[in-house]
């Protein structure tokens, strides 16, 4: 305890010969430019050039939303006879025919959107590697994504709310 007292009557002067340079440089105490009460202005920036896509991509792009249309209307076809099925199922015991054959028709359904499914996986693919490159083109992709996104989640709501009408 005795060494105790003295080291802690010797640490700011430690910590003050700590602040200088040997050479007696100290860092100079005038204002920065950032410390002034100037107003801040955003950089200007030259406009960004309009980003467009590869023709080989916007090809692929085309054939993903074909790929996804074909499915989609597919499954609208189908999902009547669906919602029909499964509304004559609800409430049937599990194992019972009825409630078997609900059950086979709304996999069926589910099967139909694959390619609907495969085409958001395809998209979120070229997306990726598209961030990786050029936040523009990825942009593209997105929008370009956006309505089957938003068709497959329809279609993944109503396989939801069926299943449970029909009873899992």
């Amino acid at each position: 305890m005795s060494i105790i007292k003295p080291m802690l009557r010797l640490m700011p002067l430690i910590l003050l010969a700590s602040c200088g340079s040997i050479d007696g440089q100290f860092p100079s105490l005038e204002r920065r430019a950032y410390e002034s009460n100037d107003a801040i202005t955003a950089p200007i920036t030259p406009p960004a050039a309009p980003v467009s896509m590869p023709v080989e991509l916007e090809a692929q792009v085309d054939a993903l939303l074909a790929r996804h249309q074909l499915a989609h209307a597919a499954y609208l076809e189908r999902l009547d006879a669906v919602r029909v099925v499964a509304a004559r199922a609800a409430g049937s015991a599990p194992g019972s025919e009825g409630w078997v054959n609900a059950h086979v028709i709304l996999s069926r359904l589910d099967k139909i959107r694959d390619d609907s499914v495969a085409a958001v996986r395809t998209f979120d693919g070229l997306i990726a590697d598209a961030n990786a490159g050029d936040s523009g083109l990825a942009a593209l992709l997105t929008d370009a994504q956006k309505p089957v996104v938003d068709d497959v989640s329809a279609q993944n709501d109503e396989i939801r709310r069926l299943s449970r009408l029909i009873g899992e």
